[in-house]
């Protein structure tokens, strides 16, 4: 558990987990969300027709109450420069995510199923997509790079950065 106790991983480690928690409750809520469409029954013309409704605005909104619940939780308390570099990782990681995710697509012409599997650890941050793309209506690169940059939001959080105790700090850790 020490792992977890250093600065530099806790942005990474709490957004993988807030994504793969939030992976989970999407798949739950379109589950259910489409169990109670099949309950309701075939239509006027016999068929069962399954629609999204409100379930990608529903997700939207919790995704984006857990973003900043994990981030008062687990990251307050931090200082600037600690959640800065932290959550500089996690952009690296973002962005890396994307390139791959293009690449496969313009080289490939397919969609990566690995790309796929690793976007659950950036889930997290997806509610500033979404909410990007309900905005302008389109779905474009341009679209998805301002949510790279969603774990900075964090920074307000940071407690200031203080050098004499940083310094005080510093010396503890070197005796």
């Amino acid at each position: 558990m020490e792992f977890w106790k250093k600065p530099l991983w806790r942005v990474p480690v709490v957004l993988g987990g807030l994504g793969l928690l939030c992976r989970l409750l999407s798949f739950i809520l379109s589950f259910a969300w489409g169990r109670i469409q099949i309950a309701r029954g075939p239509g006027p013309d016999g068929s069962v027709v399954l629609t999204t409704g409100y379930v990608g605005e529903i997700v939207t909104v919790i995704m984006f109450l857990l973003f900043w619940l994990v981030g008062w939780r687990f990251v307050r308390g931090l200082t600037r420069r600690e959640i800065f570099r932290s959550a500089s990782i996690m952009v690296l990681v973002n962005a890396a995510l994307l390139a791959a995710e293009q690449i496969s697509q313009h080289v490939f012409g397919t969609y990566s199923m690995t790309v796929y599997h690793l976007y659950a650890l950036a889930d997290g941050k997806s509610w500033v997509d979404q909410i990007l793309i309900r905005l302008t209506g389109t779905v474009s690169l341009p679209m998805a790079i301002p949510g790279l940059f969603a774990p900075y939001l964090y920074l307000v959080f940071a407690k200031k950065d203080d050098p004499l105790s940083e310094t005080s700090e510093r010396i503890k850790r070197e005796e």
